[in-house]
């Protein structure tokens, strides 16, 4: 039988009113609502960024409700519900395709003993005067409870990383990366009870760096995988080579390393990087010596003398100077380190000169 025209017309209506999204926050260690705390309501704009729209508490019953022009069917948005100073997101969802959500919360601690990493992936691909650096890696905490760290907010520490201290252009992917000391970098991601995912990046400078990079741990670390480009890079033991792999277009060496302990240290060999800096350093040195050599003879009219010192000695003067700075990078106000220096450089003046005569 076909519908009356007026009563087509409300079902109509019917199927185009907005959604209601409805809710509870819930402890899943104590089965307990949780009522009186917020929870925030975010959308993705067109132009990729994530707005909150609105925020409300729970009622006495841990119950939340959300509904309004602005909840259409079929729109894409995440929840957060903050608890005792944390965030707890939920996936993005799809406004109408669920009748109720619920959302997990948990008590917090500053006890790190339930931390340990299952997979640590980290990406080391050497370009020309730059070493990228990804790390990829899954912390799991076997507590039940959220580890917090120390701090609040964007100055929180929480997953602890020894990164090289001379890193630039640091960004974290899954939180916000900061520093507190020189190679000590903290994650502020909160770590709910579980398996969560974090990543970062960052750069440095091959001009800087002494060839091999340190991976320092800091939680037991079951597996940690390491990716070079380019794959022309061996290392050996105690990593295994898994040979050469793909991804995203680019070709990468591949090795690995398991039951890694706290406090454990692995180096990982960059030939490459140490050629760079080598060639960049000598260039740059063999340049200036050359560029004094010629204010040099400009300057001078002097008859050539009977012994002259072989253009050896100097190129071995600067190498000298090349491993000293190499030496002391760390240590550049080093008292030794300046006066043995500037000893070198004096004679690489009078090997200078004396060549040009």
């Amino acid at each position: 039988m076909a519908l009356r025209p007026l009563v087509a017309a409300l079902l109509l209506c019917a199927s185009e009113l907005p959604a209601a999204i409805d809710g509870y926050v819930l402890n899943p260690q104590t089965q307990a609502r949780i009522p009186q705390i917020e929870v925030a309501f975010y959308i993705r704009q067109d132009d990729g960024q994530v707005s909150e729209i609105l925020r409300k508490r729970t009622d006495g019953e841990g119950r939340f409700s959300f509904s309004g022009p602005f909840v259409q069917n079929g729109l894409k948005f995440a929840l957060a519900a903050f608890y005792d100073g944390v965030p707890y997101f939920s996936s993005t969802l799809e406004a109408g395709a669920q009748q109720q959500i619920i959302l997990e919360v948990y008590e917090t601690t500053a006890d790190a003993s339930g931390l340990d990493i299952g997979a640590h992936h980290l990406f080391l691909s050497l370009r020309e005067g730059t070493i990228e650096c990804i790390q990829l890696l899954q912390i799991r905490n076997a507590l039940d409870r959220t580890y917090a760290g120390q701090g609040s907010d964007r100055e929180r520490r929480v997953a602890e990383f020894a990164l090289p201290p001379e890193l630039f252009n640091l960004q974290g992917h899954s939180g916000l990366m900061h520093q507190t000391e020189p190679g000590r970098f903290f994650d502020n991601q909160p770590l709910p009870p579980g398996q969560s995912q974090l990543s970062f990046s960052f750069e440095l400078d091959a001009r800087q760096f002494d060839g091999d990079y340190v991976h320092q741990v800091i939680y037991p670390t079951e597996r940690l995988t390491v990716f070079l480009d380019p794959p022309t890079i061996e290392v050996g033991p105690p990593f295994v080579d898994q040979g050469t792999v793909e991804l995203h277009d680019r070709q990468y060496r591949r090795v690995e390393i398991q039951s890694l302990q706290p406090g454990q240290k692995v180096e990982i060999p960059l030939p490459h990087s140490r050629s760079l800096r080598w060639s960049l350093k000598w260039a740059a040195l063999a340049g200036a010596f050359a560029a004094l050599g010629g204010a040099l003879a400009l300057g001078r009219g002097q008859p050539q003398t009977a012994s002259s010192p072989a253009p050896g000695d100097r190129r071995h003067v600067i190498a000298e100077i090349a491993r000293l700075d190499d030496e002391y990078a760390q240590r550049p106000d080093d008292p030794a380190y300046r006066q043995r220096r500037a000893l070198l450089v004096r004679e690489a003046i009078a090997l200078t000169r004396a060549l040009e005569e």
